[in-house]
């Protein structure tokens, strides 16, 4: 399967506007994950932190998608989790990353996902939260280093995918140029063994979640990695959504409410 670009355009397009639900103010905001100092034209290192009232102890630490060249914790389907999981009582700890052309590539926006884990296991204490019950989910690129820096970490609770990109062997002609500056390298093989596909896997129970309509990442690649996850004994619950496009939490669509539902039981569980 060839990446299909009227659903970038698509996908695009469907970020703006505003979500669906009621947005959620922060209980803290544009806190520094991190203390280093951001070189000129780096992402900053920063997280908003959402603890709802009466919180149940559990959190997330949410990664946005965007090919890895846009986004941000702020962004439309980040907005929307954030309020469907503060109003299960979850906490979430939204981060922003170095992407390409702001600071990094795969491996620096790998680290900042662990160092934003860290800086919340050590700060989520202070919150009534237990730092024992924090999961990384992520959507689309977001996915992809959910999976990645959680395999990485000690003391993941749980990870969840969302229509993430697990796979480089399916993008061909300028769709390479993705892969060629996310992995610093044209070479083929080297993407294969750094994705999530082939690379070590999470230990923590791990949810995928895809729609069969998705034009950017074939739903194959999550059927691949659960069936890899399931092979190797690896708890793994794989949910597809007939019909649902790339990034659906972007849409006014019953699989937005119905994703974010099996998201907040995986965390809960």
């Amino acid at each position: 399967m060839t990446l299909r670009y009227g659903a970038v355009l698509t996908s695009l397009r469907s970020l703006r506007g505003d979500p669906t639900t009621t947005d959620v103010a922060a209980t803290a905001a544009a806190v520094a994950y991190r203390e280093r100092p951001a070189r000129r034209g780096e992402i900053l290192p920063l997280a908003d932190l959402y603890v709802p009232a009466g919180a149940n102890g559990a959190s997330v630490v949410l990664v946005h998608g965007g090919g890895f060249v846009i986004g941000s914790r702020t962004m439309k389907p980040m907005r929307y989790l954030v309020a469907q999981l503060t109003a299960a009582k979850i906490a979430v700890c939204a981060i922003d990353y170095r992407m390409i052309f702001r600071g990094g590539r795969l491996d620096e926006a790998i680290d900042d996902v662990r160092d934003a884990f860290s800086f919340w296991s050590a700060r989520a204490p202070g919150y009534g939260l237990d730092p024992r019950r924090i999961h990384i989910a992520g959507l689309s690129a977001g996915g992809t280093l959910a999976m990645l820096a959680a395999a990485r970490i000690d003391g993941v609770a749980g990870v969840v995918g969302c229509f993430g990109l697990y796979d480089v062997a399916h993008l061909h002609g300028p769709a390479t140029l993705l892969p060629r500056m996310l992995f610093g390298t044209a070479d083929r093989a080297a993407w294969t063994a750094r994705a999530p596909q082939a690379a070590a896997q999470p230990i923590a129970p791990t949810l995928l979640l895809h729609g069969t309509d998705d034009g950017l990442v074939p739903v194959d690649q999550a059927r691949r990695l659960a069936a890899r996850r399931e092979a190797h004994g690896l708890p793994t619950r794989l949910v597809i959504y007939d019909g649902a496009p790339h990034g659906f939490f972007n849409y006014p669509l019953p699989v937005a409410a119905t994703a974010a539902r099996d998201m907040i039981d995986h965390v809960t569980r």
